[in-house]
């Protein structure tokens, strides 16, 4: 189920800005409620000794640990330290041992992996996810329970529980999109287009966002139950980095978790 909520768009033209709400999220989300961290790879237990951002902690022994499928922000940005903040509360000086689920290890040399706590088992991403303190960020070489992340997140969006209820973070239309088009971002909107191209799809959002996705990414996409050629006229939320395009935001989709088909309103 979800809300259509009327607003104004440029020129004094009214749009339907559409609105989800808590009923239909775990029936979107394609795995909700799946498998968990017994799914993955085991590795070793260590003792957290520093927090150093909201998803990124060093281990006893100088082991620098990127935790798997999620964005903390960062630096100056609003609410990093809140999220830095809270993971410490939740594993400084706990012991946690890493779990793999796909590529181990970043460019810069930093050991990529979900975190169990050693005491009660909880995962530590799910957790910040449901605070708010995170937002779901996979990649085509780590997706691991990516889709239970989704879940994870819609329900703290949909409370405005942490990062969420700041205006930052909010989920963007597509003309809202293009005119800030960097960094990572939410956006939602309505397909006009999914044409096959000489490199891969181009799926666009209305005018204002252009989703490029690779020819070797497209039956990964099919695989997962979103076929791209059946997405036009659908309405979809797509996430990852937007870069600035010729009149318009580009966004690279490299993998299924960065799209979500949402349910129509009734």
């Amino acid at each position: 189920m979800r809300a259509a909520i009327l607003s104004w768009g440029r020129g004094g033209a009214p749009r339907i800005r559409i609105v989800s709400i808590a009923a239909a999220v775990c029936a979107l989300l394609a795995g909700c409620g799946g498998p968990g961290l017994d799914q993955l790879a085991a590795g070793p237990k260590a003792v957290v000794a520093e927090v150093r951002s909201g998803d990124a902690v060093v281990l006893r022994g100088g082991q620098f640990v990127r935790l798997v499928g999620v964005e903390a922000p960062k630096g100056d940005a609003p609410y990093a330290l809140q999220a830095r903040d809270d993971l410490a509360k939740l594993v400084l000086g706990q012991e946690v041992q890493l779990m793999f689920g796909g590529a181990r290890q970043d460019a810069y040399g930093r050991t990529l992996a979900h975190l169990r706590i050693a005491k009660g088992g909880a995962w530590v991403e799910q957790k910040l996810l449901q605070a708010g303190d995170v937002r779901v960020h996979t990649y085509p070489d780590n997706r691991a329970l990516g889709r239970a992340m989704l879940d994870a997140e819609a329900r703290a969006r949909l409370a405005k529980r942490g990062l969420w209820a700041l205006a930052d973070y909010r989920v963007r239309l597509p003309d809202e999109a293009a005119a800030k088009p960097f960094g990572f971002q939410l956006v939602e909107g309505r397909v006009t287009v999914a044409a096959e191209g000489r490199d891969g799809v181009r799926v666009d959002l209305e005018r204002w966002v252009s989703a490029e996705v690779p020819g070797n990414a497209e039956g990964a996409f099919a695989a997962s139950g979103v076929p791209l050629q059946d997405l036009p006229g659908k309405l979809v939320r797509m996430r990852g980095l937007l870069r600035p395009g010729s009149g318009e935001a580009v966004l690279r989709l490299d993998h299924p978790e960065q799209i979500e088909v949402l349910k129509e309103p009734k």
